[in-house]
């Protein structure tokens, strides 16, 4: 089954890419998309039944392990999700088997997000960019689409806090086909589809959480990415 996106609404779509025009004045490469609000209380709380779709830009690229300082943000929050980087360009009609095919592997993701002010709306949160502030990817290992993803486990802790093991992640964050169709859609929609070295953003296991000021680890595939912050 394919799903129609949610972003039907000119005025989001406007907004939206208003946003991607403003980092690309700034001189900011669009490099990807992240899906956002895809947990079903991000959902409700919106009133929306799809994930947001946003862009990401290399301005945001933050290597594993460097240190991001707090007190430039006012509501700091991270997340841990699951990304692709992509090998081929993805078509706009492209088939679930072609969606596949361009995907060069699945890593752990990192988002760092700013929830400076509420998200009132689809419209506003995306004229926002959904937040988005920093993000980090693990390293493409070219391993390609993976179909038993409810076998794979993700490992989440921030200083002495952790996380149970978060796995059958589809049920978390939605069926990789549908986040895929939804992303794909959207990007179309705005113009200018999924690239060749793109890296994806899928969804968080869990709401964004505030920052304590302690380090971030993420840990799938064998690999384990980090953030860590200064006041």
């Amino acid at each position: 089954m394919r799903f129609i996106p949610i972003m039907v609404n000119q005025e989001q779509l406007d907004a939206l890419s208003t946003a991607i025009e403003k980092e690309i004045k700034l001189g900011h490469k669009q490099v990807g998309w992240k899906l956002g609000f895809g947990s079903p209380a991000g959902m409700k709380a919106l009133g929306i039944t799809r994930p947001l779709v946003g862009a990401l830009f290399d301005s945001g690229q933050i290597k594993s392990g460097a240190e991001i300082v707090l007190k430039n943000y006012n509501e700091p929050r991270v997340e841990a999700e699951l990304a692709a980087h992509i090998s081929h360009d993805i078509d706009s009609g492209a088939s679930l088997n072609q969606i596949k095919n361009s995907v060069s592997s699945f890593v752990p993701g990192i988002e760092f997000v700013d929830f400076h002010s509420p998200p009132i709306n689809p419209t506003f949160v995306l004229s926002e960019n959904i937040y988005q502030r920093g993000w980090i990817l693990g390293k493409d290992n070219s391993t390609g689409w993976i179909e038993a993803m409810d076998k794979e486990e993700l490992l989440t802790s921030m200083g002495t806090k952790k996380w149970d093991p978060f796995d059958n992640i589809e049920a978390i964050i939605g069926t990789l086909e549908d986040n895929f169709d939804e992303c794909n859609k959207v990007a179309n929609q705005i113009g200018r589809g999924i690239k060749k070295g793109d890296v994806i953003l899928l969804g968080s296991v869990f709401p964004p959480h505030p920052v304590n000021g302690e380090s971030f680890h993420v840990s799938m595939f064998g690999q384990d990415i980090c953030m860590r912050f200064r006041n």
